[in-house]
């Protein structure tokens, strides 16, 4: 089993604010890997980024886990993510 561990405050930026950088960094991710965990660790802020994070989380066909949000972003995901559910049902 293959981990790679991924801080998204240098990958992306400390405030993730755009879809197309979610998109874009989506995109670059090796998925070569069976498992991912990001770290937001200095993650400060989350908005429209968090929409194309869950829509890519759940189609991206690897195993991805968070750690280290703070209360904001892992509201604002917990929010988004229960939007996704409610539309596409549980994966």
């Amino acid at each position: 089993m293959s981990v790679e561990k991924i801080k998204i405050e240098k990958e992306v930026n400390k405030k993730l604010s755009r879809r197309a950088s979610a998109r874009k960094f989506f995109n670059d991710l090796d998925k070569s890997f069976t498992d991912i965990v990001f770290d937001f660790e200095k993650v400060e802020f989350i908005s429209r980024f968090a929409q194309k994070y869950i829509y890519q989380k759940h189609n991206i066909g690897v195993n991805l886990t968070e750690k280290n949000m703070n209360n904001f972003v892992e509201n604002m995901l917990n929010i988004v993510e229960r939007d996704y559910t409610e539309t596409f049902g549980e994966l």
